[in-house]
This record gives structure tokens, C-alpha cells and sequence, in this order.
């Protein structure tokens, strides 16, 4: 039990010292992306009632199931891969998906790759790199039409930063239910049918009838 409490203090001495040069927004960033990546409830446990491993008894695995370091010798922390990343938020259009890349280089890449916006040759380069299906329209189509969704904000020329609406999507509302906005706005097939059919009655004009003299 001492020995349990003693693992306890020394974890969280290690990750006071690893926040405490951040800023607020990078704090909560790394500590939802650890809570998320862990499946740890913050529920209020007790003792008898605790079903969650705490902080200092589970490990991170990378998706070969290998031990990952989550913190370097120095005690900082560590950059996460793209795919891992995509793999936990599961984006399900193209556009969540340029937005997941424009997310990760933003906040999460490795200090040498970290940049504020991308560019059409991002596109083919990190989506490969997460493992996410190729879009077919051509990269500069890929990012504009990325941009229209309301995701990204246009800077220089072929240039685009991610904007507070494409933050809040990855941050915050990915990974979805399926019921995504963009899917939401696509006519189903049934709703398509009726339209058409309402269309056409609008357009039939009834012919006047003759009258007999």
C-alpha cells in the first residue's frame, strides 16, 4: 500500500513538472488526448468502488500493442504519430480529414514539423502517413473545398490555417456518430425522390375545360 501511494506521488510530481511550462491550452490538450488515449473515466471512484487503472498502473501501446514512452528522459513530452492521432479522432469525410491533418501539424507534430497552415502538398504526404484514404479530387480541390466547409481560413497564396471552427471539431466533436454536418446536409435518396415528385406537381397545370355550348 505505501509502495502503491509512493508510485502515486512520484506520477504526479512527474507530471506537474512536465505542465507546469505550458500554457493553459496546451495543458488541457495533453491531458484530454492522455485521458481519452487511456479510456480514464474522472467519475469520482472510491477504493471498494474503483474500476479504472490510475494514471501510474496503465501503459500506452502503439497499434502494434508495443509499450510507448508517453514522456522523454527529460520529461518532456513526447510528439504523437498522425496516425495514432487519426486513428482516435476517426474522421469519416475528406473534409474531417484535412482538418484532422491541419489539426496535428498545428498542435501535435514534432517541433521541426510543427506549422500553422498547409498547403495542397501536405495533403497526399500526412493522409499517407495516417493511413487515411487518398481523396480523389486533385490536393488543391481537396483543401479548398475544405476550406468552404468553414474549417480553414485562406492566409497566403495556397496557403490555409485551421480556424476556431476546424479546431472545435477536432478537439472537441470528433470522433462523431456517423451523423456528420456534411452528411447531414446530403438528400437521401428518399428525401430526393419527394422533391422531385413535389417539383413536378408544381409544374403540371391542370388543362381548363372546354365548355359546351
Amino acid at each position: 500500500m505505501a509502495e502503491e501511494l509512493q508510485d502515486d506521488v512520484k506520477a504526479i510530481s512527474l507530471l506537474i513538472s512536465v505542465l507546469d511550462p505550458l500554457d493553459d491550452d496546451a495543458r488541457i490538450l495533453v491531458l484530454d488526448y492522455v485521458l481519452r488515449r487511456l479510456k480514464i473515466n474522472l467519475a469520482p471512484v472510491t477504493s471498494q468502488t474503483r474500476t479504472q487503472p490510475s494514471l501510474a498502473e496503465t501503459s500506452v501501446t502503439n497499434t502494434e500493442g508495443d509499450p510507448v514512452e508517453l514522456f522523454g528522459s527529460q520529461g518532456d513530452v513526447l510528439p504523437i504519430d498522425i496516425r495514432s492521432f487519426a486513428e482516435e479522432k476517426k474522421p469519416s469525410t475528406v473534409n474531417e480529414k484535412v482538418a484532422v491533418v491541419g489539426y496535428y501539424l498545428a498542435h501535435l507534430a514534432p517541433e521541426g514539423e510543427r506549422k500553422e497552415s498547409i498547403s495542397a502538398g501536405d495533403i497526399k504526404k500526412y493522409f499517407i502517413q495516417a493511413n487515411l484514404e487518398l481523396p480523389s479530387s486533385p490536393e488543391r480541390v481537396t483543401l479548398m473545398n475544405a476550406k468552404n466547409a468553414g474549417y480553414f481560413d485562406a492566409r497566403t497564396r495556397g496557403q490555409y490555417s485551421l480556424n476556431s471552427v476546424g479546431y472545435n471539431l477536432v478537439a472537441h466533436k470528433l470522433p462523431g456518430s456517423g451523423n456528420s454536418e456534411e452528411a447531414r446536409r446530403k438528400p437521401t435518396k428518399k428525401r430526393a425522390n419527394k422533391a422531385a415528385k413535389k417539383k413536378i406537381t408544381k409544374t403540371t397545370k391542370r388543362k381548363p375545360r372546354t365548355k359546351v355550348k
